[in-house]
């Protein structure tokens, strides 16, 4: 529900190489099913998540891919969350594909 998709995929960063460069995004709060709270920061114009975080002086942020300039340079390393997994999203190689809208 948080993404509107099936994935959510993210870049950890440490604090000490975070940094906005424009603009002051809104911020809410999540509680996780551990009652673990994590701050989920996003644009306030267009809604685009950009990084989720501790909300108490968090050492890392886990920076949106969709948001940053370099994408593309940030190929999948791990997934997290598979035991909830839809499992036709596990493979997707074989859907058709369109380059365009």
């Amino acid at each position: 529900m948080l993404t509107g998709s099936v994935y959510r995929v993210s870049v950890p960063v440490s604090k000490e190489s975070f940094s906005l460069l424009t603009g002051e995004p809104k911020i809410y709060i999540k509680t996780a099913d551990s009652d673990t709270k994590r701050a989920h920061a996003f644009c306030p114009d267009c809604g685009a998540p950009v990084y989720s975080s501790a909300v108490e002086d968090p050492p890392t942020y886990s920076l949106r891919v969709g948001c940053l300039r370099q994408r593309a340079d940030l190929p999948p390393r791990k997934r997290i969350w598979c035991r909830s997994a839809l499992a036709w999203s596990l493979n997707v190689a074989e859907v058709p594909q369109i380059d365009r809208q």
